[in-house]
């Protein structure tokens, strides 16, 4: 057999094993487990331009909630398939927490800043559209947030959901007028 032609055979071997890879990673999502991936490349791109970090973009009361999930990652996460709910503070919301806060965990503290974030997501689609009784609502941190009807409106926690059940390609958004503290929190 010609040298060129074992090239062409293995070649077409190794083209082979390739094309059979990249489908069986195109298949259908696996069942979804109670482990959260770690890393982006886990988790598949919205190809939708209406994200939640996207929407988020387009609003400038949010640019504060913005740095934030940028200098911790979580707008990658957030940027992916979902779906999730994002309880999101406007800017005067973290102007209200003692000064130099946030601040100081964006340049000091990412992790605990993180920790404070991930309580305001939540990992699948929640409407706050008039719920009746009070109900438990588990956040991508752990924390279990209790989502209300209070005389104003809905609240979530303490704080009252200024919009809620805005539509984003992975997921919904709802404005508070409160940044969630953390169970442990100090600040």
């Amino acid at each position: 057999m010609p040298r060129w032609s074992r090239r062409r055979i293995l070649l077409g071997g190794v083209l082979v094993v390739a094309l059979a890879i990249g489908l069986a990673a195109c298949g259908p999502d696996a069942p979804r487990t109670s482990e959260r991936p770690s890393s982006r490349s886990s988790r598949s791109l919205v190809a939708d331009s209406t994200t939640v970090p996207r929407m988020l973009a387009t609003d400038d009361r949010f640019s504060a909630l913005r740095a934030a999930l940028d200098s911790t990652g979580l707008d990658s996460v957030l940027a992916t398939r979902g779906p999730y709910t994002v309880f999101a503070p406007p800017n005067h919301a973290f102007a209200e927490r003692p000064s130099g806060t946030i601040e100081t965990m964006l340049s000091q503290d990412r992790g605990r800043l993180r920790t404070l974030l991930a309580r305001h997501i939540v990992e699948r689609r929640v409407s706050v559209d008039g719920p009746s009784e009070s109900r438990p609502v588990i956040t991508m941190g752990g924390d279990t947030l209790s989502l209300h009807a209070a005389p104003s409106g809905v609240s979530v926690d303490s704080a009252h959901i200024l919009d809620g059940d805005i539509e984003a390609g992975n997921g919904l958004l709802h404005v508070v007028d409160a940044v969630l503290q953390t169970d442990n929190s100090q600040e």
